[in-house]
């Protein structure tokens, strides 16, 4: 189903298009450009604190009849675009876009957000906008991935995170329909950042493409081999995958099936830490390094709690799940059968080595967390638990598969 939207105009001109493509430029008046075009196409939403923000708000408010010089406009990506004139002589354009329920993200403004954006806070703070005009581009027939450079490439004042340059490509697309599924399988809803500014979603870095793609990255069994010795033994760095690399794409393809459990996991261990927060023997004071309980931290799934913790507090303990996967990306066991278990004996160890840190006067956890060696003993304790709990299985019709674990 395609949205259409009227911009009256003074004066619009088509510029020489070919079979496939359709380009046209025109002057708008701004009190009459429509605020609900999709934002869609664009590498981020609109800032207001920025300088950028306030500058083009402040040219509205004290020199309207200088915007049109003075701004770069905004630009379109549309499927259609239709002039029309009315018996009084005004001009204007339907334009027609594709909505993103569509499973199509190209069509809105790929440029200009922040423009849009000041026109609805000029006029509430009662600007006469009738003197101001903004030039308008329009792009019809562009491919999803051509509106998608084309944002790139158009000219930004401020930087664009490269979370939000992935996303404006599509590299995160694989991910976005995966967790779609997810959530009508299990009846939740995620809340992740894609790009910079994104409204909806939590400002916590936990909520953050980003921080998802660590958790798989925390489960790689392949390319953090724990039993061969070096620096790729633990994924101790935290590196974020280089989503234009296709290798990069396929292994986090292979472990994107992990996620429920890698997620369990870090829950599990924010459960287990606000409990020990709230025992009576600690309750309104914290003796964990880099643990603050005046803050908050969220998840991904939207679950609040009353620390603040840094997004790395979980990563370890996921990693060290790792001893219970097989090259293929399996768990050789059900999950169920080990999980709680595992992830309590884990906590127990990073909790005390929180505990020490902060004994040695150190409030922050960089030290410890940067440390291979401490990867490392996390990974002991859980191949300890593996071999017990797989000793219970040596009667079972599953011995001889485990074997060779």
């Amino acid at each position: 189903m395609t949205k259409k939207f009227y911009i009256p105009v003074d004066n619009f001109t088509q510029l020489k298009s070919d079979s496939e493509h359709q380009f046209f430029v025109a002057v708008a008046p701004v009190d009459t450009f429509p605020t609900d075009i999709s934002l869609s196409p664009n590498v981020r939403e609109p800032n207001k604190r920025t300088t950028t923000f306030k500058e083009i708000v402040d040219t509205l408010i004290v020199a309207p009849d200088k915007f049109l010089s003075r701004n770069n406009g905004i630009k379109i990506a549309a499927e259609r675009v239709t002039p029309h004139k009315d018996k009084k002589g005004a001009q204007g354009l339907w334009i027609e876009c594709l909505e993103p329920s569509e499973d199509f993200r190209g069509h809105g403004i790929y440029d200009g957000g922040h423009t849009l954006a000041a026109f609805s806070s000029a006029k509430i703070l009662g600007a006469d906008l009738k003197p101001a005009r903004v030039k308008l581009e329009i792009v019809c027939g562009a491919s999803q991935q051509d509106v998608a450079l084309n944002a790139l490439a158009a000219n930004t004042v401020s930087s664009v995170d490269r979370r939000s340059k992935i996303n404006a490509k599509g590299g995160f697309e694989f991910i976005r329909h995966y967790l779609e599924e997810l959530e009508v399988r299990e009846g939740k809803h995620y809340k992740v950042a894609y790009y910079q500014n994104q409204t909806g979603v939590p400002k916590d870095n936990r909520c953050s493409v980003l921080h998802l793609c660590k958790i798989l990255l925390c489960l790689d069994r392949v390319k953090y081999n724990f039993a061969r010795p070096g620096m790729s033994q633990h994924p101790w760095s935290l590196t974020t995958p280089n989503l234009n690399n296709p290798d990069a794409v396929e292994r986090m393809h292979s472990l994107l099936p992990l996620f429920p459990q890698g997620f369990w996991i870090e829950k599990q261990v924010y459960n287990l830490l606000s409990e020990y927060l709230n025992h009576p023997s600690v309750k309104g004071s914290c003796n964990l390094a880099s643990i603050s309980i005046n803050s908050n931290s969220l998840l991904l799934d939207g679950t609040a709690y009353g620390f603040r913790a840094p997004e790395i507090l979980a990563l370890p303990i996921v990693s060290a799940f790792r001893v219970f996967l097989d090259d293929k990306y399996e768990w050789i066991l059900p999950f169920d059968s080990f999980g709680t278990q595992v992830t309590q004996k884990l906590w127990i160890f990073v909790r005390n080595e929180l505990k020490k840190e902060k004994g040695r006067g150190n409030n922050g956890i960089t030290t410890v967390y940067r440390q291979p060696g401490f990867w490392g003993d996390l990974c002991m304790i859980a191949l300890t638990e593996r071999d017990e709990i797989l000793a219970t299985y040596r009667e079972t019709p599953l011995a001889q598969k485990l074997a060779v674990y």
